[in-house]
């Protein structure tokens, strides 16, 4: 105990005060030191938006935002520990800040931390093969990126995170099932003519980091009989066919030695147009195609919906040009039942809005669009929307609660000369009176079915009805009146 009345004890007090009150000034510089260090480094953490970026000359590509305003695409800094000592050697990289501060003030003079801005994509296990990518540079160089680069202004894609991912699930659990090499479903707003999910899942070994594949664009095929709908059309819209009018289906049919087989076989009684729509008959599609001029109606017909040339998808973005593949000596009679025309999937996806919705000029997008589109039906359209709806016929709740109308395709592709599989497809599009949403859902080579045979009914078709039970609360549908769907 100190005696304030001992000189030596009043000096020794006297000198701890001081060391007391210069312990109290190191710590404090210490710590506003600190302080100050945070807030620059929470400044650069910060979600800064574009303008501030650029305003502190940063390179930074433009926010992708889906239509819900969530973002898909943005930039940020990545913070990362390096040791300098001889040779750079990262330590670790995309740290949270809070573990930059302990190396950094061991005061080690060969830890170093960097800052790197790079391309953030939260959704990218459910936009693989979409948004594309940026290169070292922070430069966009495929898709959807690539043409940010060129944008100044944030992009706002037609895009709905939410039914992607609940669409994602659940074709992927389909994939699980029937093991095909890859899978695909486009859903479009009709009225806006807006991409509003593109849920592509590739189960082949193919290392697809660059992400520079868009199937709706880059990839093209024979997409079996969902062409049939586009030979009715052309015979309905030229006034050669009555919907009462039979087709002797079991009559052979030859294009030239080769004979087109039907399945099943033996229908025992002619078919009228709906029933060679609903049993998909290969023999049925080349006799009504016959009815028509292949040059001035037939191929006139297939141009102006868009089947023969590329088209544009937005963000300029074109598709592939189709082939025409004139195998058998006649593509005028292959063509009419989904043969030798090889499309990309948008084209089929437009041809198909063009016809159901009456609108000529129907175009796909990923761009938001901001009008709304009325459907302006003519004869031609009410009655194809009427037989899609009838040849789509099925046991599933769904066909009717909303009004199904669609058609499936089975495409045969060959890999050699003994072996052989499947491409199949169902383009669906509801209600069929009064039509707002249009689907597109593909499988190559799946290796299971849910049925007896290896055919679109078989595959893509339950797939999509089992999509479809998740999402149809989130979509525009107003309540169907099923006791009045006549157009």
């Amino acid at each position: 105990m100190f005696n304030l009345s001992n000189e030596t004890d009043y000096k020794l007090l006297s000198k701890t005060k001081n060391y007391y009150n210069f312990f109290i000034l190191v710590i404090l510089s210490l710590f506003i030191a600190i302080s100050i260090r945070l807030v620059f480094l929470s400044f650069d953490n910060s979600n800064k938006s574009l303008s501030n970026l650029r305003n502190a000359n940063l390179t930074a590509l433009p926010t992708i935002y889906d239509v819900n305003k969530n973002r898909l695409a943005y930039s940020d800094y990545n913070y990362s520990i390096k040791n300098t000592k001889n040779k750079v050697k990262y330590l670790e990289r995309d740290v949270p800040l809070k573990d930059i501060l302990v190396p950094i003030y061991k005061g080690d003079p060969y830890i170093k931390f960097e800052k790197i801005l790079t391309r953030k994509y939260p959704y990218n296990s459910i936009t693989n093969n979409m948004i594309g990518n940026t290169n070292i540079d922070h430069k966009g160089v495929s898709l959807i990126e690539k043409f940010v680069d060129k944008k100044d202004n944030d992009i706002n894609l037609s895009l709905d995170i939410q039914i992607q991912k609940k669409i994602f699930d659940s074709l992927y659990n389909d994939s699980l099932n029937l093991k095909p090499d890859y899978a695909m479903n486009v859903l479009i707003d009709l009225s806006s003519e807006e991409i509003v999910s593109n849920v592509f899942i590739d189960n082949r070994n193919i290392d697809r980091f660059d992400q520079t594949l868009l199937p709706l664009k880059d990839l093209k095929f024979d997409f079996g009989s969902v062409f049939k709908t586009f030979t009715v059309y052309s015979a309905l819209k030229n006034k050669k066919i009555d919907l009462n009018e039979y087709f002797d289906v079991d009559q052979p049919v030859y294009i030239g030695s080769k004979l087109i087989n039907d399945f099943p076989k033996n229908s025992n009684i002619p078919m009228q147009v709906g029933d060679i729509l609903k049993k998909s008959s290969n023999r049925g599609a080349i006799l009504i195609r016959r009815n028509l001029d292949c040059q001035n109606e037939f191929k006139v017909d297939l141009d102006l919906i868009g089947l023969l040339k590329s088209t544009n998808i937005g963000y300029g973005m074109n598709s592939v040009d189709p082939t025409v593949n004139n195998f058998r000596g006649s593509y005028c009679d292959n063509i009419p039942f989904g043969y030798g025309l090889s499309i990309s999937p948008i084209q089929l996806i437009n041809a198909y809005g063009k016809i159901i919705t009456g609108r000529s000029d129907f175009t796909a997008t990923f761009e938001k669009k901001e009008k709304q589109n009325k459907n302006r039906y003519n004869k031609t359209s009410n009655i194809i929307n009427k037989l899609l709806f009838y040849a789509n016929e099925t046991n599933n709740e769904l066909y009717k609660n909303f009004l199904v109308a669609g058609k499936t395709g089975t495409a045969d592709q060959n890999i050699s000369n003994n072996e052989k599989f499947q491409n199949v497809t169902y383009i669906s599009f509801f209600p069929y009176n009064n039509p707002k949403y249009l689907n597109l859902t593909f499988m190559q080579n799946p290796k299971q079915k849910y049925g007896k045979y290896m055919t679109a009914g078989n595959t893509v078709k339950p797939a999509f009805y089992n999509l479809l039970k998740e999402i149809y609360m989130y979509l525009d549908l107003s309540i169907i009146n099923t006791k009045s769907t006549d157009i």
